[in-house]
């Protein structure tokens, strides 16, 4: 996703604001830092937010929305979630100090500057970026959800499935049901 900041050099504004949903996530998610089991819909990325300019460099906040498919960590079923969450960037304009970095005590994090080339900033590795970091790593359909069944491998809540009626031991732990069987005798 680019954007284009030329309108804040050609006008006396200052302020930017901008609303954009994202047609074409392949940006996003080819700079490798969004999971592979996390799926993002074409559509699934709105961001929101303001560049404002200050001197040598501008700022930019958002927030940014995401709806995404992953799969249930117990149970496998497929879920849609969404997460929003603020981010803010600072953009180096070119001309600035130290080829368009700004000062070194100007108090800017280094890490957050983004380069503005030709009027335009890509936006994509930013909101990779802060998808990767905001998004949760581990998902439940639902708080309560019982998971699959490591005999069987059908949901545990399935009334096909009763395995945890069967009370088998592991071989490796029936040392161990000897020992508890004669502490009870004792």
């Amino acid at each position: 996703m680019k954007a284009d900041i030329s309108d804040l050099f050609s006008s006396n504004k200052g302020v930017l604001d901008f609303d954009e949903t994202s047609g074409d996530v392949q940006g996003v998610v080819a700079t490798g830092m969004i999971p592979d089991y996390i799926r993002i819909p074409d559509d699934g990325i709105r961001v929101r937010g303001q560049f404002r300019s200050a001197g040598q460099f501008i700022y930019l906040t958002g927030t940014v929305t995401v709806r995404y498919k992953t799969n249930c960590d117990r149970c496998l079923r497929e879920i849609e979630e969404e997460s929003s969450f603020d981010f803010r960037r600072s953009i180096a304009v070119s001309g600035g100090a130290g080829r368009g970095q700004p000062a070194p005590d100007d108090g800017v994090d280094r890490e957050d500057v983004i380069a503005a080339k030709d009027g335009a900033v890509d936006l994509d590795p930013v909101l990779a970026e802060e998808i990767a970091l905001a998004i949760p790593t581990h998902f439940l359909c639902s708080e309560d959800c019982p998971g699959l069944c490591p005999v069987c491998g059908r949901l545990r809540s399935d009334p096909e499935c009763r395995c945890a009626e069967k009370k088998e031991i592991d071989p490796r732990l029936a040392i161990l049901k000897k020992l508890l069987d004669n502490s009870e005798e004792v």
